[in-house]
């Protein structure tokens, strides 16, 4: 997924370092408390805090710890 914001969201250096722009292993507890945390950092208006949780919590994400564990299991070693 690409933007003109930000045309690069992922790419990989050699072998094993890889760099995002975004979070593959959130799920919508984790971007709630991203949300809570930052709500009055300048990163959101903060009267936008509830639509953007109601946002993320209409998103399934069966796939993000998914990403995670494949992740830690193929460089762990």
């Amino acid at each position: 997924m690409t933007g003109s914001n930000c045309p690069v969201q992922m790419f990989r250096v050699g072998e094993n370092v890889y760099a995002t722009q975004f979070h593959p292993e959130g799920d919508d507890e984790e971007f709630i408390l991203r949300i809570n945390t930052y709500a009055n950092n300048g990163y959101f208006q903060a009267h936008e805090a509830d639509t953007l949780k109601k946002a993320v919590c209409r998103k399934h994400t069966p796939y993000a710890q998914e990403i995670l564990r494949r992740f830690v299991k193929r460089y762990a070693s």
